[in-house]
């Protein structure tokens, strides 16, 4: 054996000293071609480094960019992009204060953001902003639990903040920072001229003291007007109307019973949807529900959009908690409803030449939860990161705003595809949930707060595959399983009979 492995040696060895000439010519090749390989594969969508726009090029009645709509997200981008000495136009069909209908939850990584744009200090400053400690969520079974994240966590997993103020002091912020805000400004068309790589973004419906519409031009154009997007949708990026929905009704304070910050419904009939409560300051709450869509057409689970109205009213007519949380005198106003666009729905890109769509109108909802302030705020900041650099180095192509889609898909969008298999665990297996509230009832907090910084954007949602977390809930859906199908213990959540 080993003569024979010493005879392949040698006849190897005289084989290269043979062909020592065409071996190391394609050595050098082969180490040429991957380091060519490793170069272009570094380069790979990396911006281009000049383009025709440089800096002082720009006419003087243009703007560096246009931002349609004065939300979270564009009010974001203006801000960050005037601060850094870009020249910026903050349109708004309204003026503010102006409402909009959503569940009011700011999340950690949107309350950092505020915190560095000054307009969480203005709001708590206000009391107009109220941290939450005590929340948790009841299970499609009626299990329950109620806890404190803050000790855990060191900081609230969220706040609550009304629309009507929040989307006030940003759009103000964004204005203090430099970018010129234009309130009442209905855009109705916007077109693009090559030749001077400009959009002209127009108005047709003016303040009263006017006669005609407005128009303003700009090289890049930032789409935020909403989850209904018509702006969008007119240039053809934007394919189908949002599918989601969700409601919201004020409580009066003073007039419920509720002793928590924030707490989650599990109906099983509305599932992968839920229903919530969040206290506001001055003891108010926003009662609000939520329709994900999933399934069939049209269907969010086992209902329809239009079933949100009777759900809404049903459950605090019906729902043992939510009604035992209101009490009798709860004075409640009439529910509004918006549309939701999750997960990119509907949307062929994000950015074109010297175009981005953020925040709502960009479909950048979490489609297992149905938050959307944070990762409008982290996307408005994304965006204004991509017109600093665009605006340096002159390129406004496709090549250059596609740093935009890369930066908000790192931030939040490599997550909606498991929000989306999240949400489908849920509807087809709602043990799950009742699993989680019962491991929840025996670890405490602990359990409480890793729940909380995955559904806050504060951890990605293969958290729950990590062993330390998958395993204990790996036991307990059997021991879930074993109470409900085996011992009989399931619990009857229409009659309050959680655990």
């Amino acid at each position: 054996m080993d003569s024979r492995l010493d005879q392949y040696v040698d006849q190897a060895s005289q084989f290269a000293r043979d062909n020592q000439r065409a071996l190391g010519a394609a050595a050098i090749t082969a180490v040429a071609a991957t380091s060519l390989y490793l170069l272009r594969r570094r380069n790979l969508g990396r911006p281009p480094s000049s383009g025709p726009y440089p800096q002082g090029s720009l006419p003087a009645d243009a703007y560096d960019l246009v931002i349609v709509g004065a939300g979270p997200s564009g009010s974001t981008t203006a801000f960050f992009s005037a601060k850094n000495g870009l020249k910026v136009a903050l349109l708004d069909k309204e003026s503010f204060p102006r409402d909009k209908y959503c569940g009011d939850a700011v999340c950690t990584p949107a309350i950092r953001i505020l915190e560095e744009m000054g307009v969480m200090q203005e709001l708590q400053k206000n009391n107009e902003a109220h941290f939450a400690n005590a929340g948790g969520f009841v299970s499609p079974a009626g299990i329950s639990y109620i806890g404190a994240s803050v000790e855990k966590l060191g900081e609230a997993a969220a706040c609550a903040v009304k629309r009507i103020n929040l989307d006030m002091r940003m759009a103000y912020a964004a204005r203090k920072a430099g970018a010129e805000l234009q309130e009442e400004f209905e855009v109705t068309g916007a077109d693009f001229d090559k030749q001077q790589g400009l959009w002209t973004v127009c108005s047709s419906t003016v303040r009263a003291s006017e006669l005609s519409g407005k128009k303003v031009k700009a090289r890049l154009l930032v789409i935020a007007d909403g989850a209904t997007s018509r702006l969008a949708t007119k240039l053809g990026y934007c394919t189908e109307a949002p599918r989601g929905v969700c409601s919201r009704a004020f409580v009066k304070g003073g007039t419920h019973n509720t002793d928590f910050d924030g707490v989650c419904f599990y109906q099983k009939e509305s599932l992968p949807g839920y229903s919530a409560i969040f206290r506001h300051p001055d003891d108010e709450l926003n009662f609000c529900y939520y329709l994900i869509p999933y399934g069939k057409e049209g269907y969010c689970g086992d209902v329809k959009e239009s079933d949100l109205k009777r759900l809404h009213e049903g459950a605090i007519k019906n729902d043992p908690y939510i009604a035992q949380a209101l009490g009798p005198n709860a004075e409640i106003e009439r529910m509004k409803a918006a549309s939701l666009r999750l997960g990119g729905q509907g949307l062929r890109t994000t950015y074109d030449d010297h175009l981005v769509i953020i925040g709502d109108a960009a479909g950048h909802i979490d489609p297992l939860t149905g938050e959307g302030i944070h990762t409008a705020i982290m996307g408005g900041k994304a965006a204004a990161e991509t017109a600093i650099s665009m605006q340096a180095t002159g390129d406004y192509s496709s090549a250059s705003t596609a740093q935009y889609e890369r930066r908000w898909n790192q931030l939040y969008g490599y997550d909606f595809g498991k929000s989306r298999a999240g949400a489908a665990l849920i509807y087809k297996y709602p043990i799950l949930l009742d699993a989680c509230a019962n491991e929840m009832q025996r670890k405490g907090d602990s359990m409480m707060s890793k729940w909380a910084e995955v559904m806050t954007n504060m951890r990605p949602k293969s958290y729950f595959l990590r062993p330390d977390v998958a395993l204990p809930l790996g036991f307990a859906v059997v021991r879930e399983f074993w109470n409900q199908k085996i011992a009989g213990c399931s619990s009857d959540y229409s009659k309050n009979g959680g655990r």
